[in-house]
């Protein structure tokens, strides 16, 4: 008969998913794990409405006496969820067969002595029937009877020991049930190689004649029994450890995935955040600016008003444009921004809003990758407009870009107030944003301002091909 979830080395047992998300796990070269979510798996939270669990896709049934916590084979046979009928059936035939075997033997004894043996027989099926529910226990008990079936006399005419008899074999069966599934294994062995000994002497006395081929045979047989099934339960045990192992680890792979999507998620908004700031927060202060300063010229000078409206609304539409680029490239999982990066648009831009920015740059300029440019382009967008809204359009501005052998400095400074208070303390999203930008492309980043000097904002990061 073949069970479902049993293979060997590179056997993969697959699972009916509902969704094709899974976790491949490779452990070692010989075992291969998937977590996936299979419809219908039981759990603890089914009733309160909680999602379905993920299991693991590598299927052995369980063959210890509590059942593994929510990670469980996606196949489980009924040997598994009913262990004790299977076992109490299983117990009967074999008792059945053995007793069957053994009562040919009885029939002819002293009726007393057949009624113990029965009784005992009954008792090692009993026990049999328990081995994994209570594996202590049954040993315990059927050790005891053991004993008994040690000190009864022979049987029948041809004075057979009742140690002798086949369902004594039960006996090294609740030895590998105890060893296999309880921690106790010392103690356990000891009294089966006692037993198997006491076995032994009794055989012996109840056959006088060739006594050295009979210790032989008896002891070859007994303790071979008992060594067995310390080695049977000794592997199953490990077995059983192993694939709890397995198991645990496949919990912590989902652990590790929920966390990883929890991360991947926080990192997306706030990439959104970041980004929506940068475009709404620019175009509107231009805006704003060009919108109020066209209100205050109006009466007295109509055609720079016009000019300026007209350069909001050039802004408008240019942020329009940037937050469709925007959203288009979330999806594909790029990073958005401006393609090109140019600062000398974005200066320009400012200066038709009526500030007075400067763009100045030295050193040899150099090639770098597209994000770096494009923390560059959002750090001189955020700084600037900072400045229009907190001094006003009157405000100066400098953009210094100092490229250096292994290093790029970007510093934006103004003519404004100042203040004392740490401007990186404030609740807005715009100084943690540029911070964010320049810790992600592995750069630094520092804010200053004094009353009376002004704010300065400054960002560096280390060139491709220069040593960090």
């Amino acid at each position: 008969m073949t069970w479902p979830g049993r293979g060997t080395a590179g056997d993969r047992f697959p699972v009916p998913r509902a969704r094709s998300d899974a976790i491949s796990i490779e452990i070692g070269r010989l075992i291969s794990i998937e977590i996936a979510e299979v419809p219908g798996a039981p759990t603890a939270g089914a009733e309160c409405g909680r999602e379905p669990q993920w299991i693991a896709d590598l299927v052995l049934e369980e063959e210890v006496g509590a059942p593994a916590g929510g990670y469980v084979g996606a196949v489980r046979t009924s040997t598994t969820d009913h262990r004790f009928l299977v076992d109490g059936s299983v117990s009967v035939l074999c008792g059945a067969v053995v007793g069957a075997a053994s009562l040919t033997t009885v029939r002819d004894a002293d009726p007393v002595v057949a009624a113990a043996v029965i009784a005992i027989l009954v008792g090692l099926t009993g026990c049999l029937a328990v081995r994994r529910i209570r594996p202590t226990g049954a040993f315990v008990v059927g050790s005891a009877l053991m004993l008994v079936l040690v000190a009864l006399p022979n049987l029948g005419e041809q004075g057979v020991p009742p140690i002798l008899l086949p369902f004594s074999l039960i006996h090294p069966v609740l030895l590998y049930a105890v060893v296999a599934y309880t921690e106790r294994s010392a103690l356990p062995v000891a009294c089966g190689l006692l037993g198997a000994g006491i076995s032994v002497v009794r055989g012996v006395i109840g056959f006088p004649f060739d006594p050295l081929g009979t210790a032989g045979v008896l002891a070859t047989a007994a303790f071979g029994s008992v060594l067995a099934a310390w080695a049977l339960g000794r592997y199953q045990r490990i077995r059983v450890a192993y694939v709890r192992s397995l198991e645990e680890r496949a919990a912590q792979a989902e652990l590790l995935r929920e966390q990883q999507v929890r991360e991947a998620t926080a990192a997306e908004r706030r990439l959104i955040a970041r980004e929506i700031h940068d475009v709404a927060a620019h175009s509107l202060a231009v805006v704003l600016a060009q919108a109020d300063t066209a209100r205050l010229v109006f009466d007295r000078d109509p055609e720079k008003a016009r000019e300026m409206i007209g350069t909001a609304v050039e802004v408008g539409r240019q942020a329009m444009g940037e937050l469709r680029s925007m959203l288009g490239v979330l999806r594909t999982g790029d990073e958005p921004g401006p393609a090109d990066g140019d600062l000398t648009e974005l200066v320009e831009t400012f200066r038709r809003a009526g500030a007075a920015v400067e763009l100045v740059s030295s050193g040899t300029e150099r090639e770098i990758d597209t994000a770096q440019r494009h923390a560059v382009y959002r750090i001189v967008q955020e700084s600037v407009t900072n400045a229009l809204k907190h001094v006003g359009p009157e405000v100066t501005c400098r953009v210094v870009l100092d490229w250096a052998a292994d290093r790029l400095t970007v510093t934006v400074s103004d003519d404004g107030p100042g203040t004392s208070a740490d401007p990186a303390a404030g609740g807005g999203f715009g100084i943690a944003g540029m911070a964010e930008r320049m810790r992600q492309i592995g750069g630094d980043f520092e804010v200053r301002s004094a009353p009376g000097g002004g704010t300065e904002v400054r960002a560096g990061f280390g060139l491709p091909g220069a040593p960090r």
